[in-house]
């Protein structure tokens, strides 16, 4: 059960209008959202970072970061969440999300480009910084625009997991979880 009650319908029109803009006309909203949304300055604050407008970072990138962040912050709510929602669509195969579970990271498995996107999220997560050697590797892939974006989504992502694990959002019906992708990334070691 979760700590702080949700809100129940009807919602005001606004809201409905952002619930709808977010997850689809008619799909109803997550716990999360319909959780936060209780508190109008949270709500606000929360969806004012437009961070998913995938105009600096593609879906994949996006999804490992947010996948990683989750992973590495043991939020399953939010993780499960993004896996059933985006993993398809950016690519991320049913080894590839188990890989996102695997601390410490396995470089090996993925793509040079997307080990250094991942090992920047564990360096961020372990020292909330970067050396200037991770700096600098980061910066081979991504420009300055990107990193920030990065660095802003990371720092999203685990808010979004302070919340739900803090709250003890119940996960939701159809979403991933952890239990069904941990076996197969250990299978592939």
């Amino acid at each position: 059960m979760t700590r702080i009650k949700t809100l129940e319908k009807p919602y005001t029109q606004g809201l409905q209008a952002t619930f709808d803009k977010i997850m689809g006309e008619g799909v109803p909203p997550l716990l999360l959202f319909t959780t936060i949304a209780t508190s109008e300055r949270a709500w606000q604050k929360f969806t004012a970072g437009s961070l998913l407008d995938g105009n600096l970072l593609t879906l994949r990138q996006r999804e490992l970061i947010i996948n990683r962040v989750c992973a590495l912050t043991g939020c399953e709510y939010e993780w499960g969440v993004h896996v059933m929602a985006f993993a398809e669509r950016a690519g991320l195969t049913r080894d590839d999300i188990g890989h996102t579970l695997d601390y410490p990271l396995r470089a090996e498995h993925w793509t040079e480009e997307e080990a250094v996107l991942l090992a920047t999220i564990d360096a961020l997560h372990n020292r909330a910084t970067l050396t200037e050697a991770e700096f600098q590797a980061t910066r081979r892939y991504l420009d300055d625009d990107q990193i920030l974006e990065l660095l802003m989504l990371a720092g999203f992502y685990r808010t979004v997991s302070y919340i739900a694990n803090s709250l003890t959002l119940a996960l939701e019906p159809n979403a991933a979880r952890f239990r069904d992708f941990r076996h197969e990334a250990a299978q592939s070691s």
